[in-house]
């Protein structure tokens, strides 16, 4: 097999976060590199599987595994099917934005939904996860190989000038993210509101509007941003980036794309003391973890009054991210849909 030729089955897009650092990033990366070539659509037609090597789902799709048999009985050729995973879809939060996407109640995904999902793991030749912690979940339910695949950013990203706060300059405190983060911000409004106070910080949220909630007046707000760029640009203009994340299960499956994105620009991360923040989260060298409203509240103050503190916790975030560059990944991702293509070409020829 040369070129990979892959179709993502997808109701996401462009403008979607998870298209774009599960598809969109690395798939077009690796055709850059001329591993692969990609197309995307919310529905799987016989088209797309007669010209594809690869079909992968992304997200909650419906039956995947069966889906790709079904057409390859109608289009015999050899392709495999990848489930792609960055969330954990079988415990979702009844605050989770699809249910309303798909008019579906949390009950009827649970009844519905949660074992169409487990027959795609159990059906698929590949699953790819975003953490060892989500591949440890779905290791219990499926035999099926689970490869984990990152999150990565442009290396672009690491040449760009860190952010300079000069003397006097307010410190600017950032946030960003969707609507799903309510119970996120709920557990630790009160520390972070602590902690913007003491260190007369500018609050910046983006995306959704959680201002209310924490109760802070010195603060502005940003409307989500469509394309990539126009996500990033807010970034470079804040000294520390914020990622408040309650410890539950779901959680613990996500990844730490905000310390990451934060690492990219040399900005320090202040996060939840949870979830994915702990293993990625370098405590006093690329960040601080935040366990009780009085650590929010240490950390951004030492922040606001040591810039030469927050400078270096910058560089040694950024020399973290580079180890998670779109441009060395690509190839992994391609290599790991090549393994499992051989590995059912094998199969189907004996």
């Amino acid at each position: 097999m040369g070129v990979v030729k892959i179709f993502v089955w997808t109701r996401a897009g462009l403008g979607n976060g998870g298209f774009h650092y599960r598809v969109n990033a690395p798939l077009t990366e690796a055709g850059w590199q001329g591993l692969a070539r990609f197309s995307s659509g919310a529905e799987l037609g016989v088209l797309d599987a007669v010209q594809a090597d690869v079909i992968v789902g992304q997200g909650p799709v419906q039956n995947l595994g069966a889906a790709v048999e079904e057409l390859g009985q109608l289009a015999p050729y050899p392709r495999i099917a990848v489930l792609e995973h960055d969330d954990d879809y079988l415990t979702p939060r009844p605050d989770n934005p699809m249910f309303a996407l798909d008019r579906i109640t949390h009950e009827e995904y649970v009844a519905t939904v949660v074992p169409q999902i487990r027959r795609s793991l159990e059906t698929a030749d590949l699953v790819t996860v975003s953490t060892d912690y989500l591949a440890e979940t779905y290791a219990r339910h499926t035999d099926v190989p689970i490869v984990v695949l990152p999150n990565t950013i442009d290396e672009v990203l690491l040449e760009v000038p860190p952010p300079v706060r000069e003397p006097g300059q307010q410190l600017r405190v950032g946030w960003a993210g969707s609507a799903t983060h309510t119970l996120d911000w709920k557990v630790c409004a009160d520390g972070v509101r602590y902690g913007l106070t003491k260190a007369r910080a500018h609050l910046v949220m983006m995306g959704a509007d959680f201002r209310p909630l924490i109760g802070y007046r010195d603060a502005e707000f940003l409307p989500w941003a469509g394309a990539i760029d126009e996500y990033y640009l807010p970034l470079t203009t804040w000294h520390v980036a914020l990622a408040p994340l309650a410890d539950d299960p779901f959680n613990r499956s996500k990844s730490a794309l905000k310390a990451l994105e934060a690492g990219a620009f040399g900005i320090p991360i202040v996060a939840s003391d949870a979830g994915p923040y702990r293993d990625f989260v370098v405590h006093g060298e690329t960040g601080f973890l935040c366990g009780r409203d009085d650590d929010w509240m240490k950390a951004l103050r030492a922040l606001a009054q040591d810039e030469e503190m927050r400078r270096e916790m910058g560089r040694r975030a950024r020399e973290v991210a580079r180890t998670f560059t779109t441009q060395a990944w690509a190839p992994r991702w391609i290599g790991a849909y090549r393994a499992a293509y051989d590995k059912r070409y094998a199969a189907v020829s004996a």
